[in-house]
């Protein structure tokens, strides 16, 4: 004997693949794709509150990115966090481990991260 499903069930059952179908098609429009980006490097020794001349022995290389790249990833790190660098209520500052995102204005956004260059670490790439 044939099943009959209700309505409610039949709608529910069209919301649920059409939902479905909307899902597939955005991720479909997405593709891993390397950017543009905005960035300077500074290559320093010793440590940012104190750089020196790099060594032989010590060398490690502080990123400052801006921009749009720099906004993508203020948007993707979260809430914010306690700003330790201003009292200024309109800056904003987003934190994972030793990657810093600080938004200025929303169009003035900056991320800071860094390397040590002897064994590939992550560093932080700025102090207040």
């Amino acid at each position: 004997m044939p099943v009959k499903m209700s309505l409610v069930k039949k709608s529910c059952l069209a919301a649920a693949l059409l939902g479905a179908a909307c899902a597939a098609a955005l991720a479909a429009d997405w593709a891993f794709a390397f950017k543009p980006v905005a960035a300077q490097m500074a290559i320093y020794s010793g440590g940012l509150g104190d750089p020196a001349a790099p060594t032989a022995q010590d060398a490690k290389v502080s990123f400052h990115m801006q921009g749009k790249a720099a906004r993508d990833l203020f948007d993707r790190l979260g809430p914010d966090v306690k700003n330790e660098c201003t009292t200024d209520p309109k800056v904003r500052v987003r934190m994972k481990e030793r990657l810093q995102c600080i938004q200025y204005s929303n169009s003035d956004t900056s991320c800071y991260f860094g390397f040590d260059l002897k064994d590939g670490k992550s560093i932080g790439g700025s102090i207040c």
